[in-house]
């Protein structure tokens, strides 16, 4: 079965002196992914920066599996980051495949693989100024996964939810011209409504603070 998991951190409400307590991070990170850290090539990413990266690929990766196994609960240190591949130039910065869009941030650009027990995923994922995204497929193949950023005024929690509904649906009206709905399935995730029909599209939401954040999976299948 075909998922989605993305999410969004919003640096400005970051605490970066609770992020950088061990009593925290410990929480998060595993010992090898605080031990990969240290590596040279992470020397020019703020340490809060390095936490809230991986949060968010965890947690993408956990909205992920949700899908697939609904009585999951969310453990970051069991979902391990395996690899990371840094900024280095015009390779990383193709993102090849993966369909994005975004107001006009500079981003840099990151991706790597993720571990939980015997299920491998696959990240991609953007630093800017203001956030950090993520988007996972379980695997290399970002061809068909849609992914979305936007930035809004209200923080609050009804604007948010509002905001990035609108945003998804208005990405998915250009291929599904007509009413569709936005609904939440028992277990929690989003489902895909069009004339009470579920289009069996694997959808993910997420926002923080003043942003909000798509992905789907739209197979070929899903627009015949």
């Amino acid at each position: 079965m075909k998922s989605a998991g993305n999410d969004i951190v919003a640096l400005r409400s970051v605490d970066k002196q609770r992020t950088s307590q061990f009593r925290f991070y410990s929480k998060i990170l595993s010992a090898l992914e605080q031990a990969l850290y240290h590596q040279p090539q992470f020397a020019e990413i703020p340490f809060e920066n390095y936490v809230w990266l991986l949060w968010s690929v965890k947690e993408s990766a956990y909205k992920y599996l949700k899908r697939t196994i609904p009585g999951l609960v969310f453990s970051p240190t069991k979902i391990i980051i395996q690899h990371i591949e840094i900024p280095v130039g015009p390779l990383i910065n193709k993102f090849e495949g993966i369909q994005w869009e975004s107001n006009g941030y500079s981003e840099e650009f990151y991706r790597g693989k993720v571990i939980y027990g015997s299920h491998t995923f696959y990240f991609r994922s953007k630093i800017s100024e203001e956030w950090i995204a993520t988007v996972v497929n379980n695997n290399e193949n970002f061809e068909n996964v849609w992914w979305g950023i936007q930035s809004i005024d209200d923080a609050g929690y009804y604007h948010q939810s509002k905001a990035v509904r609108t945003l998804l649906l208005n990405k998915l009206n250009s291929f599904f011209p007509g009413d569709l709905q936005v609904e939440k399935n028992p277990v929690g995730y989003p489902v895909i409504l069009k004339d009470l029909e579920d289009l069996h599209i694997p959808v993910s939401l997420a926002h923080d603070d003043r942003f909000v954040a798509y992905s789907f999976i739209l197979n070929p299948l899903n627009n015949s």
